[in-house]
Parts: C-alpha cells; sequence; structure tokens
C-alpha cells in the first residue's frame, strides 16, 4: 500500500513538473526574448563571485566573515549537487523530447540545477550573518531570474529549481558550525595575503585595510 502511494505521489510530482515546465517554457519566443533569457541564464551567475571580491575589498570584517560563510556554502552545495546528480540521474526535458530548447546543454543530469545551487548556497550563506541579510534577500530575487531563464530556454526543470534551493539551505546549514571559530580565523589568516597583494592599494585609500 506504501510503495503504492509512493509510485502514485513520484507520477503526480512529475506531472506538475512537466505541466509548469511547459507553461514557463518559451514555445515561440522573439529574437529580443532569446537574446534576455540567455544573458540571465549565462550571465548574471557571474554578478555572484563579482559581489564577493568587490565586497570584500570595502567590507570590515564582520563583512568578509559573511563573504567566507558565502564562499564555503557554495563549495559545499556544489559537492552536495555532484552527489545527487551521481546517486540520481533525472534527464533534461530536451532529453526526453520535452518542450523546446534554445541553449546548448550536454544532456547531463538535470536535478538540482548547479547554477542555482551555487547562486542560493551563496545567498544563504550570507544570511547566516546578519550584516548581509538585506543583500542576501537582493541576491535571492536575482537568482529567480536565472532560474527563470533556464526553464524558459528548455535546460532544465522547475522541480530542478526547488531542489538547488533546499541544497543550498542544507550546505548553508552544515556551514553554519564554521561561523564562529573557523571563519574568523580563515579571515585572520587570508588578510594578511591580501594586504601584502594589495599594499599599494590600501595606502592610497582605494581599497579598505
Amino acid at each position: 500500500m506504501l510503495h503504492t502511494l509512493s509510485v502514485f505521489s513520484r507520477r503526480i510530482m512529475e506531472h506538475l513538473n512537466q505541466a509548469l515546465f511547459l507553461w514557463i517554457n518559451a514555445s515561440d519566443p522573439t529574437a529580443t526574448n532569446l537574446l534576455i533569457g540567455r544573458l540571465l541564464a549565462n550571465t548574471l551567475v557571474y554578478l555572484f563571485p563579482l559581489y564577493l571580491v568587490l565586497n570584500w575589498v570595502r567590507a570590515d570584517a564582520a563583512g568578509r566573515e559573511a563573504l567566507l560563510q558565502a564562499i564555503l556554502a557554495a563549495i559545499i552545495a556544489m559537492v552536495l549537487s555532484w552527489a545527487i546528480a551521481k546517486v540520481w540521474y533525472h534527464p533534461r526535458p530536451f532529453a526526453i523530447g520535452l518542450g523546446h530548447q534554445y541553449l546548448a546543454h550536454k544532456a547531463t543530469a538535470s536535478f538540482p540545477s548547479n547554477h542555482l545551487s551555487f547562486i542560493w548556497a551563496i545567498c544563504a550563506g550570507l544570511y547566516l550573518h546578519p550584516v548581509r541579510r538585506r543583500a542576501a534577500l537582493i541576491l535571492g530575487a536575482i537568482g529567480l531570474l536565472v532560474a527563470w531563464a533556464r526553464i524558459y530556454l528548455g535546460v532544465h526543470w522547475p522541480l530542478d529549481m526547488i531542489g538547488a534551493f533546499v541544497t543550498a539551505i542544507v550546505a548553508a546549514a552544515i556551514s553554519a558550525p564554521a561561523r564562529h571559530h573557523v571563519i574568523p580565523r580563515l579571515r585572520r589568516t587570508i588578510e594578511p595575503f591580501y594586504h601584502l597583494v594589495f599594499a599599494w592599494a590600501i595606502r592610497r585609500g582605494w581599497l579598505r585595510a
């Protein structure tokens, strides 16, 4: 009985996943819509490491520790995402001939989305630190645009994005114990190298010490 219910639940979930995908996936997009979709899907992800770098050079100690927490969470999320894909292969929409594909992509496992696992893990890691919670929410909203675009272009399912969100939360939770001891120690280890490399810019007041 339980096995039957489990199979039935999975079928319902998959049906909803496919129905929502077909609702979002572009069917006859204009060239402008495709350009916007591709920019959102492939370009916005670079905003997140750029945010980490630019904020490091202007942040205080608390801010830098939040950035390191975000990096740690992102690394853990990438490991989790890789492991999940190895254990459970879920084909991408185009691999089963569903919908329309407008973005070149290999037929690798779709669940969870690596892009969004990385993006939302950064956001979740930042959110652990009060000084970066507003930024975490703003960046998380930007991540929604990336998620929408990758479904719109036919390379991901909606369920892949839910999986990425859960993966990010779990990754941040795993990283959380490092917040009070490991992260501050890591910051104190990194800062002397940063001061050495960028001493000239720090002396001129261009970067924060």
